[in-house]
């Protein structure tokens, strides 16, 4: 036959609990149990006797025992005086009255435990609190941008990204090592990207920083910035150069994946890069159309090809010039009250081309317009060809020795297409874009004259 014991614990409160768990707290129980045996461990634990360490209930036991000594007749010891009855008098009363707290109340963001794994271990539990904070907007000291998380968080999801690592994280940054000093040393780095979700259907990379040695003749030959793992029928070109500020677009909707950005260098040279790197979904607010190597999405901002600038801090033998077999898409948001957008040449402007006797087709200082002049290199604004020194269609100003404000009126998207041959390279071009109002436009009506 099975005995069953039946154990009766008397019930104590969450701070009760708190003081039983402390080493210190049993120790001290069982020190005042020995000296007082009239006070048990549930009357040492109420929240009178924790608030201040013990030593009010240490007051009352020996007062009561004094107290018990001079009702049957015994006097008082010489070391309790009126005064220290009147102290033991006060202080139960006023322990009495209040309602005594060991911290500040706060405003409880999460509870420890749901409704049906609150047991008596739950109530105890409740002692501590999941404590959040927002998670905001905010930069580094080394000016990455990004959201704030915890320490612990930042070092497990792998926000920031070196050589030789693999990540599935929503945003990060895949930079050198020792950023923001650049590094000297001959590079193979790889970082690899797996889709957070599976319905992601680009990935944005935004350089904050992208110093490498230059291209030679239009080809990148010393250092490579390479793209793999995207959609079969999405071409990224290999950059170099100076590239600060640019984006580009990867399209992954198709590809399994992963994704992999890979440096490689022949020399040991200067070099710097900061990249951010953003998964989209196609609802996201950044996410282009499909086939756009850029996005911008401001009414008005700059276009500029690749390698374009001629500053650097940190790249030695810098040579602007845009890259060899290009062919991609630039596109521009349109604004919801756009009509029309103009571009306007606010750099050092030169598309060249050559013709079978290596003989430029255009003059220098001189605009070329269409396919006779642009045969190979040439950007496409309004569905015309445009390249040379200047930006001028003609539209507006016949001298093609000028720049000139061109001007798409075109509905749909806003889409500027550039293209490059094999052998030729120069400058490239800076543009400055503006969207405008359909309010500003200027609006004219043909009326038809009866007979």
């Amino acid at each position: 036959m099975k005995k069953v014991i039946f154990i009766l614990l008397p019930f104590f409160s969450n701070s009760a609990r708190w003081y039983l768990a402390n080493p210190w707290s049993r120790d001290k129980i069982k020190q005042e149990s020995t000296i007082y045996p009239q006070y048990n461990a549930s009357m040492i634990t109420t929240p009178e006797y924790i608030s201040d360490g013990g030593h009010y209930y240490s007051q009352k036991i020996s007062a009561d025992n004094n107290i018990n000594a001079v009702s049957k007749g015994n006097s008082l010891p010489e070391d309790f005086g009126k005064e220290n009855y009147s102290q033991y008098t006060s202080l139960k009363n006023q322990r009495q009255k209040n309602n005594l707290r060991r911290c500040v109340q706060r405003k409880r963001v999460k509870n420890s435990g749901t409704k049906e794994n609150r047991t008596s271990y739950g109530r105890f539990l409740e002692v501590f609190e999941v404590v959040e904070f927002d998670h905001l907007p905010c930069k580094s000291s080394s000016g990455l941008d990004g959201t704030c998380v915890h320490e612990f968080d930042c070092r497990k999801n792998g926000v920031q990204f070196t050589c030789d690592t693999r990540s599935a994280t929503p945003t990060g940054w895949f930079t050198n090592d020792g950023f923001p000093l650049p590094s000297y040393e001959r590079l193979s780095c790889t970082v690899t990207f797996d889709k957070v979700w599976p319905d992601v259907k680009q990935i944005r990379l935004d350089f904050l920083s992208f110093e490498m040695l230059p291209p030679t003749f239009g080809n990148c030959e010393r250092d490579q910035f390479i793209i793999t793992g995207q959609n079969i029928n999405n071409i990224i070109p290999i950059l170099c150069g100076i590239n600060t500020g640019q984006h580009v677009y990867i399209e992954v909707g198709n590809a399994v994946g992963p994704i992999n950005i890979s440096i490689q260098t022949v020399t040991t040279d200067n070099r710097l890069f900061a990249i951010k790197v953003t998964q989209l979904r196609s609802t996201h607010p950044l996410a282009a159309p499909t086939g756009c190597l850029q996005y911008h999405l401001k009414p008005q901002g700059y276009l500029e090809s690749f390698n374009y600038r001629d500053t650097s801090e940190i790249v030695f033998g810098k040579t602007s010039s845009y890259l060899n077999n290009l062919n991609y898409a630039i596109c521009i948001q349109r604004s919801p009250d756009a009509c029309s957008t103009t571009y306007t040449n606010v750099g050092s402007m030169q598309i060249v081309n050559f013709d079978f006797d290596n003989l430029p087709i255009i003059p220098p200082r001189q605009a070329g317009v269409e396919i006779y002049n642009c045969p190979s290199d040439w950007l496409l604004i309004a569905a015309v060809r445009l390249c040379g020194d200047r930006l001028n269609d003609g539209s507006t100003i016949q001298d093609f020795s000028l720049d000139a404000p061109v001007v798409d009126d075109g509905v749909g998207p806003i889409v500027i297409w550039f293209r490059t041959d094999s052998v030729y390279t120069g400058r490239g071009f800076k543009l400055s874009y503006q969207q405008n109002s359909c309010s500003n436009e200027r609006i004219c009506i043909f009326v038809s004259n009866p007979e």
